[in-house]
């Protein structure tokens, strides 16, 4: 297995990945490849700290199963508005009817967009306070719970949920539940970082398949999205939490975990049209083998489903349950089988050019459990690499091309766009300022911050894009996005006055709700949906 873990590293632009397998309940194997940092002074180990990302998902939810097992008042179907009074849904359909449940399942309907929150530079956007009125004003997009729509404002929520419940910040109640019981000493919100600490840092890997330090860690402890990808864990630590999952499935009289069964239970299929054997429990995805995995990552916005290897083809049926993690400079994969109570996971520090954390994890799966599906990881590892490269350049080829056919002429006057654009809740702003040296070029800068500044070019007309080539989005640590709707921006200009709108197509659906409008009053535009 090194040689093909070495390779798919290689390839992805991973500095290290530390793999941990369980097996019956013991321990099969730990072991880690590559190194922490850029001087390739400090090799990992299965006590290297990662950032888990939404592997924090099920710790969540295992804390709020604690927390209904203690106290009756509120359960699983209790309305958000019972427990969260100031929540507010926008879609007066969702009104007395979005319950906890379904917010811990992705199957409220409404989008995940985290544009408002998160746009790269290792920084959030929004303070914790604004959680509530952002997750009210979230776009419905599909029927509740008719599918699982991945969400991780949804997360957030669940984080709050414990707080009010416990009276406690999320990450004591958290300590207290679940990391205490449990004795997962190494697994944390707030890692203390020194130069003796084994941690893994942060990195994203370049286009050439090298890789890029990331200047700093972002801070998760107490903010917006703390409880929805704000863990810090180690392999051995993951593999005794895997061990108190499977066994509190078992028998859930003996352990300090409380409603796992209903955490791995199917809540909404991540199919639609629905399949009989993929489902979003909450925290967990629920398939059956032979299947396809790995649904939740990356991967899977490279490959067709029909691309993807079936993991165990041609093997007896098993369940697993997985979960996959992408935190910024960090990805990681987890896998649960209760028929032989067994768990492979694995911890990796980059953002990488394919999600190598969930090609290694299946590589492992097969060779744990002997499956002679023949599948060549490595290959699948360069090929998906090539992919989200040539998707990259194919947006930023088909903006000049644009540019090109429509022969944009001159732009007008800058002052015809510049200004502040809130949105209708009025706590998220993009300020278009004048470029300090190209005449044809805005700059867009999120929530005002020099931190945030983009350089919005000339399209055609009054259409502009701020599109991002693969390494400049790796440097200030964005996940890679290849959709031009995402980064393309319209001003509706009426004659030769100022513009008078704006629409900005997030999450790449410019057919869906997301495309917003925005109406301008004197150098304040109000963004209205």
């Amino acid at each position: 297995m090194a040689a093909i873990v070495n390779q798919i590293c290689d390839i992805s632009g991973v500095p290290s990945a530390s793999i941990g397998v369980l097996h019956q309940d013991e321990i099969l194997l730990t072991e880690s490849f590559g190194y922490l940092d850029l001087d390739k002074t400090r090799q990992p180990t299965a006590n290297t700290s990662y950032g888990i990302g939404s592997l924090t998902k099920s710790f969540v939810a295992a804390s709020l199963g604690k927390l209904f097992d203690e106290q009756s008042d509120v359960t699983w179907s209790s309305l958000l508005e019972e427990v969260i009074p100031e929540y507010n849904p926008k879609d007066d359909r969702l009104r007395g009817l979005v319950s906890i449940k379904d917010f811990l399942s992705h199957r409220t309907g409404l989008n995940g967009d985290m544009s408002i929150a998160s746009q790269g530079d290792l920084e959030f956007l929004l303070p914790r306070a604004e959680l509530i009125p952002s997750v009210g004003s979230l776009d419905t997009i599909a029927p509740i719970r008719h599918q699982s729509l991945y969400n991780n404002w949804g997360y957030s929520v669940a984080g709050a949920v414990v707080e009010k419940l416990s009276g406690k910040p999320f990450h004591e109640y958290l300590q207290e539940a679940v990391l205490g019981p449990l004795a997962l000493e190494n697994t944390t919100i707030n890692p203390n970082v020194n130069e003796e600490s084994d941690f893994a840092d942060a990195h994203a890997a370049l286009s050439d398949g090298t890789v890029f330090r990331l200047p700093r860690r972002l801070v998760f402890k107490d903010s917006i999205f703390e409880s929805a990808g704000g863990l810090y864990s180690t392999v051995n630590d993951l593999l005794s939490y895997a061990k108190a999952v499977l066994g509190a499935e078992r028998d859930p009289e003996s352990s300090p975990l409380k409603n796992v069964r209903t955490l791995l239970s199917n809540q909404a299929p991540l199919d639609s049209p629905s399949r009989d054997y993929r489902f979003y429990g909450m925290g967990w995805i629920r398939t059956q083998l032979p299947g396809v995995v790995g649904l939740q990552g990356d991967n899977a916005c490279l490959f067709d489903v029909h691309e993807l290897p079936v993991l165990g083809l041609d093997s007896l049926p098993m369940m697993a349950y997985y979960h996959q993690g992408a935190a910024f400079g960090y990805y990681s994969a987890l896998f649960l089988f209760p028929k032989t109570r067994s768990a492979v996971v694995v911890l990796t520090n980059s953002i990488p050019l394919n999600d190598a954390a969930d090609w290694i994890a299946q590589a492992y799966v097969s060779a744990l459990f002997g499956f002679s599906d023949s599948v060549e990881y490595v290959g699948l590892a360069e090929e998906s690499r090539r992919r989200k490269l040539a998707n990259v350049a194919s947006m930023m080829a088909g903006f000049d091309k644009t540019r090109e056919e429509k022969h944009p002429g001159r732009m007008r006057p800058p002052e015809a766009y510049t200004g502040g654009y809130y949105n209708d809740v009025g706590n998220f702003l993009i300020e278009i300022r004048k470029h300090p040296s190209k005449n044809d070029t805005l700059e867009l800068a999120f929530q005002g911050k020099d931190s945030q500044v983009y350089e919005l070019r000339h399209l055609h007309h009054d259409t502009f894009e701020w599109g991002l080539e693969y390494d400049e989005s790796a440097r200030r640590a964005r996940f890679t996005i290849w959709d031009p709707p995402y980064f393309q921006v319209d001003f509706g200009v009426d004659g030769t006055g100022p513009a008078s709108s704006f629409r900005w197509a997030k999450d790449g659906e410019p057919n869906s709700p997301l495309t917003n409008n925005v109406e301008r009053h004197s150098e304040s535009l109000i963004w209205v949906t």
